[in-house]
């Protein structure tokens, strides 16, 4: 029986040669697998038919490996507009998008009599260097060393798609 990290080597490398990113993969009961998740990256658009193609390809990728066909869903999908970020490369492929990120450590704000703490903000990703990401328009609009915030402090992050959601309200 493979392992679950074959199965994302030979989903990655065929999508590589599809001239497409592996975003994400979510695999679901592993070794009795009931459902996998691809999210693929594309700089060209990610279609429904491009979709379609893939995931009989993909299936039956994963039936060579030796899963029995039917036994599992394959959905194959973008990572969509409000994507999570949860790598470097997540973060490289989302500069100048707006992100909301929570934080592990909160950011301190020094006041007069008081310490504000921010674990929630949200701004445009700049860079992405090393080990941290920089960000400008922060909100709220903290003073930040350099604007940088270190990757490891960062929970959770996602692209903020606010104008979709403005044009909803309105």
């Amino acid at each position: 029986m493979v392992s679950e990290i074959e199965i994302h080597h030979q989903i990655d490398s065929y999508l590589k040669d599809e001239n497409m990113e592996l975003y994400d993969l979510n695999i679901v009961n592993f070794p009795n697998i009931s459902k996998i998740e691809v999210f693929i990256y594309s700089v060209e658009d990610v279609n429904i038919g491009t979709t379609t193609r893939l995931n009989k390809q993909l299936n039956r990728l994963v039936e060579d490996l030796g899963f029995e066909k039917g036994s599992f869903d394959m959905i194959v999908s973008s990572p969509g507009i409000e994507r999570k970020l949860k790598t470097k490369r997540h973060f490289e492929l989302s500069v100048n998008e707006r992100v909301k990120i929570k934080l592990i450590e909160p950011i301190l704000e020094q006041h007069q009599h008081s310490v504000t703490k921010h674990y929630l903000i949200e701004g445009y990703i700049n860079s992405v260097g090393n080990n941290h990401i920089t960000l400008s328009k922060i909100f709220p609009p903290i003073l930040l060393d350099n604007s940088k915030i270190e990757i490891s402090n960062v929970k959770n992050a996602k692209i903020e798609f606010k104008q979709f959601k403005e044009k909803v309200k309105g």
